[in-house]
């Protein structure tokens, strides 16, 4: 029996000690709700919550930026829409104008309304904005460039097409359009008021075309004209106003002679790739931009070619944008502006696809989680709509054809923008399925499951006021060691 150590006591208030820290932690997830609240609970699991809790609040901002970026789509969709309708009804006036029975009076009422449509069109893409941002002015297009020529310019390509540097050859031949001709003069003897439509149009090896007319009389008596000699591409090219006399005869055998006004597409052959020398800078082959070529492949341009303004019939000049598309899915729009000089210069081009200019949308967590949307510019010259013009019966045929190109423009961009929506939307749907499933795995981790510790909390309580009681008894045994002295 000892006075100056009472061990009992120390035991006790050991004891007693351990049981009060672990009745304050705890407390202290009963009142926070975490069973981790600082990294000495759990260093391990505490840094793994800590990665899953900044995951989860970078998820709340994902979804944000994802249905703001359906927005953006909705919009820019919106005003495309309305462009739409305009242009469908500039193709009802188009057709009406080019209607026999209209007098030059009544097709310059119709231009009337051509003008302000036209007007409407270039306002919408103009002011449609979002954030302050103009949405249609081709701002948030894939940017890209042409290195060594500057009239040749990267109008746009496709959000799949890998960026980087690329070189190729373009060169050309000219081919009468089978589906863009006219026949000038008196047709009526052969084919009666309706006119003919072309029901043949073949070369053979040498390149010497023949044609075939026919049409269906308002008496119902179907009437056919084939020419008896042939033509060339060159013929056309020379013509000062692109027609050609040729003879021919009918179905009955007579002989005529009809002149033929063409309208001539560029067909252009993609020819090289990068050299060895190029590839060390970086250059890639053509092909890697356009697919595996097979010796010479031939694209023709898929779009409305509007020519040199200050001489409609010069087929040299002008501004051609060519669609190039390959098998892999990859398609780049080129701006051409003088075909001729690039084919006297040998046609080769180098062009930077820079993989910027699109709206980079962050949908994930991760630094390259990115959604490019790429929005075309939308006004009267991308559209080959600028001139339009229906105040003759001609005129207006030809507008049909310009109108035909701007729709299936229209309706291309506006698929394009509803991918673009159906992708966010998807998005935001994983969103919501991971986050539901990492606050399920955050809350295993951190979260206190209240059943468990309140038993905890309760058991400790006891243990703490037990400690207490026992700590004062032991306080008291050493004043027993007094009896010894009495």
């Amino acid at each position: 029996m000892k006075i100056n150590s009472n061990i009992m006591a120390y035991l006790t208030n050991n004891a007693y000690t351990h049981n009060e820290k672990r009745l304050n932690l705890s407390t202290a997830r009963l009142s926070s709700g975490y069973k981790l609240n600082k990294a000495g609970d759990d260093p391990a699991n505490f840094a793994i919550a800590k990665r899953m809790k900044m995951q989860l609040e970078g998820m709340d901002k994902v979804k944000t930026n994802a249905t703001t970026g359906t927005s953006v789509v909705e919009t820019a969709e919106s005003a495309i829409t309305e462009i739409g309708d305009m242009i469908q009804r500039l193709n009802e006036l188009a057709i009406k104008s080019a209607n026999g029975t209209l007098s030059e009076s009544d097709r310059s009422m119709i231009q009337k309304e051509v003008d302000e449509l036209k007007n409407e069109i270039d306002r919408i893409s103009a002011t449609s904005e979002f954030n302050g941002m103009p949405l249609l002015d081709g701002g948030f297009q894939n940017k890209g460039y042409c290195e060594n020529r500057t009239d040749v310019k990267v109008h746009e390509y496709s959000d799949t097409t890998t960026a980087g540097v690329y070189k190729m050859k373009l060169d050309y031949t000219m081919v009468p359009n089978m589906e863009k001709y006219s026949v000038v003069g008196d047709t009526e003897e052969i084919f009666g008021s309706i006119e003919p439509r072309l029901s043949k149009l073949e070369a053979d090896t040498s390149g010497n075309y023949s044609i075939a007319l026919s049409s269906v009389r308002e008496d119902g008596v179907e009437v056919r004209w084939e020419s008896t000699e042939t033509f060339t591409a060159d013929d056309i090219k020379t013509s000062p106003d692109g027609s050609k006399k040729i003879k021919g005869v009918d179905q009955d055998g007579k002989e005529h002679e009809l002149t033929i006004q063409f309208q001539l597409e560029y067909r252009y052959t993609v020819d090289e790739g990068a050299d060895a020398a190029d590839e060390a800078k970086g250059i890639k082959k053509a092909e890697e931009l356009l697919g595996s070529l097979t010796g010479p492949q031939d694209y023709h341009a898929s779009t409305y070619t509007v020519r040199d303004p200050e001489d409609p019939n010069n087929e040299e000049k002008g501004t051609d944008y060519v669609t190039f598309t390959s098998k892999n899915g990859n398609e780049v729009t080129l701006e051409i502006r003088d075909r001729k000089k690039l084919k006297d210069d040998s046609g080769e081009i180098t062009v930077d696809l820079t993989g910027e200019g699109a709206m980079r949308l962050q949908v994930g967590t991760e630094e390259g989680d990115v959604l490019k949307l790429s929005i075309p510019e939308m006004n009267l010259e991308r559209l080959h709509l600028k001139d339009l013009d229906m105040t003759t019966q001609k005129d207006a045929r030809q507008s049909i054809d310009k109108i035909s190109f701007a729709l299936d423009y229209v309706n291309s961009v506006r698929s394009k923008l509803g991918a673009y929506q159906n992708r966010l939307e998807n998005t935001v749907t994983y969103i919501d399925a991971s986050h539901e499933a990492l606050t399920s795995s955050y809350s295993r981790i951190r979260d206190t499951d209240m059943a468990e510790e309140m038993t905890e909390f309760t058991n400790l309580q006891v243990l703490t006021q037990a400690g207490m009681s026992m700590l004062a008894q032991a306080n008291e045994f050493p004043q027993q060691a007094l009896q010894l002295l009495q």
